[in-house]
């Protein structure tokens, strides 16, 4: 049997070198350890990080491994609604400029136009869904340190763009209302 001098926990034979509560090297008798002898180097990956342990509660759980991709979830989706947003107005403008053609007007606008509209909708839904993982991942980026927090600040960012280009067109549109 083998014992930690400090706290007098006891520990089979085969178990492990050192006290699993302060990591005192554990000792086969009370003889064999001195208190001011050579210190020993203590066992790989101890301390854990984060420190020591609090006295009597044993060793920390190891950390969660994952969740890393958050962030980086936040930053394509972002970067996917700008691509969205940008290819959307230019096809939207491409399509409704080809609607004039020949001297006449056509009621109907081009294919152009119509997926640029629908592009400009796909880039509405990545962007809230962007936003709303980039808000989740900047949060848990305090607790866990594979999340980058910038990665999801920058997901944040891009996938407002939408939003924020209908708040102002729609308080460009209210304010031209009353001027007709």
């Amino acid at each position: 049997m083998k014992s930690c001098p400090s706290c007098q926990q006891v520990y089979p034979d085969d178990g492990p070198d050192y006290c699993t509560n302060d990591g005192t090297p554990l000792v086969r008798t009370t003889s064999d350890y001195s208190p001011g002898g050579q210190w020993q180097q203590p066992p790989p990956g101890y301390p854990p990080p984060g420190g020591y342990p609090p006295y009597g509660y044993g060793m920390p759980y190891p950390q969660a491994a994952g969740g890393g991709g958050l962030g980086t979830a936040a930053l394509w989706l972002g970067i996917s609604t700008a691509a969205c947003l940008v290819f959307g107005i230019i096809l939207a403008a491409v399509g409704a400029s080809s609607s004039y053609s020949y001297g006449y007007y056509r009621r109907t606008p081009g294919a152009a136009a119509s997926f640029g509209g629908i592009l400009v909708l796909i880039s509405f839904l990545t962007g809230l869904t962007a936003i709303i993982l980039g808000i989740v991942a900047a949060s848990m980026s305090g607790r866990n340190p594979l999340i980058s927090k910038a990665k999801s600040i920058v997901g944040i960012c891009l996938g407002a763009l939408p939003w924020l280009l209908l708040i102002i067109g729609l308080v460009a549109g209210g304010s031209m209302i009353g001027r007709y």
